[in-house]
């Protein structure tokens, strides 16, 4: 039960600072059509589980050095997919505030300024006739930004699909859920190898003959 506590404890902390440095998980749904957050999360999940169970049958105190390995491998994979997936969200991730009537910010009841984030594309992605759109709008315009031209394209404005096929938003859409899903995985093994490994460290190592 040690071990269970240990890794329970580890995995608590890593998801608070997860939240505080991508927030809640229903924060990133809308990436999946509106999935509810146990859809998105719900692989993982399982393949956690899965690996596990297998950690639970098989490690002892003989070859624990093989899981310190998984668990520090585990670690600079997500390191590097955590690296990405914040690549992806500069890039890829435009907050479109949300104006009312009278052309004024929307705001909550807080006074927090109400926004809704878009997946965009590259201007190397953009359909031909947004292409040349943007490229007049420039000549107009020096320096006009793909996202200031986003706001002022289309019927609405500051709707993707009117820039970009749809397929080519949700194959980034798609990537960057992916991404998620991944980080939450190999940062759950990593705290749980690593904690399953300081149960059995001490313990002796017995060999079946």
């Amino acid at each position: 039960m040690n071990v269970i506590a240990i890794a329970l404890a580890l995995i608590a902390v890593f998801s608070l600072l997860l939240l505080k440095m991508l927030g809640t998980v229903t924060r990133w749904t809308w990436l999946t059509a509106d999935s509810p957050p146990l859809l998105v999360t719900a692989g993982a999940r399982v393949v956690a589980v899965a690996i596990m169970a297998v950690t639970y049958i098989t490690i002892n105190s003989c070859n624990s050095g093989w899981f310190v390995l998984a668990a520090l491998i585990a670690a600079v994979l997500c390191l590097f997919v955590i690296t990405r997936f914040d690549r992806l969200r500069k890039l890829h991730i435009v907050p479109v505030p949300f104006v009312g009537p009278d052309g004024e910010q929307l705001q909550s009841r807080r006074g927090v300024p109400l926004e809704n984030n878009v997946v965009i594309a590259s201007e190397k992605q953009l359909r031909p006739e947004a292409a040349r759109a943007l490229k007049i709008a420039r000549l107009r315009r020096d320096g006009l930004s793909l996202s200031k031209f986003m706001s002022g394209y289309g019927s609405p404005v500051n709707d993707p699909e009117a820039l970009w096929e749809k397929q080519v938003l949700v194959d980034i859409a798609n990537k960057l859920t992916i991404s998620l899903m991944i980080i939450m995985l190999l940062a759950v093994m990593t705290l749980f190898w690593a904690a399953f490994v300081i149960e059995v460290y001490n313990k002796p190592c017995v060999v079946d003959v």
